[in-house]
């Protein structure tokens, strides 16, 4: 979300609840931080599968601007149900517009190597970020150096870039991109990141649904503030957004692309198409 909305976003908070809503959760919860090179630390929240074996994967999921890890749980609980280990920085507004703190933010996650458990880090690892998160991450992938984790894909939930160079997507690497795109408001800059992928100058594969508010990428866990000011939308696009982020991340995990039913022309993603949800397809 843009930075000029914050006051108006911190106004609105005196009338409207922000606590998101709450429900049974996928495993065990953990909170721990990360020590960064300038020696504060930045909080992590960790989500486990239920499962008591080893974690398949582990999904680094980023929320993005003025919102918080909690925001992204809905999310990071249907990928814990599949059991994979999901673990949500807690990053600051500040740090977003710090175009020098990808670097120190891989350089810190790429040393760490266990989880608050005391377990070894999954060896998969996949990317996913939500509107500023998204660009973040795009950045990040390209920083993270640890010989332990392999980086299975990167997954872009409606990115939102600025104008500068370090505001726009990160190179993109030999590994596959997914992107799901909300239709254009002003919550994700009115949808400025869809002229670069339409035109293929960033490959990735996905679609953009038709309806969908920026607010539906938070799912459950998102709140009356957001819903308020980036506008409501069917809950079918929060379900299509569910099913494809999770059908995406559990095939990286399996293979090099997910099953091709979930992909641009594939039996189920053709059955989601035809209920006309999406306005433009990324192949």
């Amino acid at each position: 979300m843009k930075l000029s909305l914050k006051l108006l976003f911190l106004a609105m908070s005196m009338i409207c609840s922000t606590a998101p809503m709450s429900f049974a959760a996928a495993g065990p919860k953990f909170q721990d931080n990360l020590n960064l090179d300038n020696g504060s630390r930045l909080p992590l929240t960790w989500l486990m599968p239920e499962n008591p074996s080893a974690p398949r994967a582990m999904v680094l999921l980023q929320h993005g601007m003025m919102r918080h890890a909690e925001n992204m749980m809905s999310l990071a609980k249907a990928l814990a149900r599949r059991d994979i280990e999901v673990v949500l920085p807690d990053i600051t507004d500040e740090q977003f517009l710090d175009p020098l703190f990808p670097e120190v933010f891989a350089k810190a996650f790429s040393q760490k190597s266990k989880d608050p458990r005391g377990n070894p880090l999954p060896e998969k690892l996949i990317l996913a970020g939500f509107s500023a998160g998204a660009r973040f991450l795009s950045h990040v992938a390209a920083l993270i150096e640890n010989d332990q984790q392999n980086l299975r894909g990167v997954l872009l939930l409606d990115p939102v870039v600025g104008q500068l160079p370090e505001q726009q997507l990160g190179p993109r690497l030999n590994v596959p991109y997914f992107t799901i795109l909300a239709k254009p408001s002003r919550c994700n800059a009115d949808g400025n990141v869809f002229p670069l992928l339409e035109s293929g100058r960033f490959q990735t594969l996905g679609f953009r649904l038709k309806s969908a508010s920026h607010c539906d990428f938070e799912g459950r866990t998102s709140d009356t503030l957001c819903y308020l000011y980036c506008g409501l939308s069917p809950r079918k696009n929060t379900e299509a957004i569910e099913v494809f982020a999770s059908e995406w991340i559990s095939g990286l995990i399996d293979s090099n692309l997910p099953h091709v039913d979930f992909l641009p022309g594939g039996k189920v993603f053709e059955q989601w198409q035809n209920q006309g949800l999406f306005d433009s397809v990324f192949k």
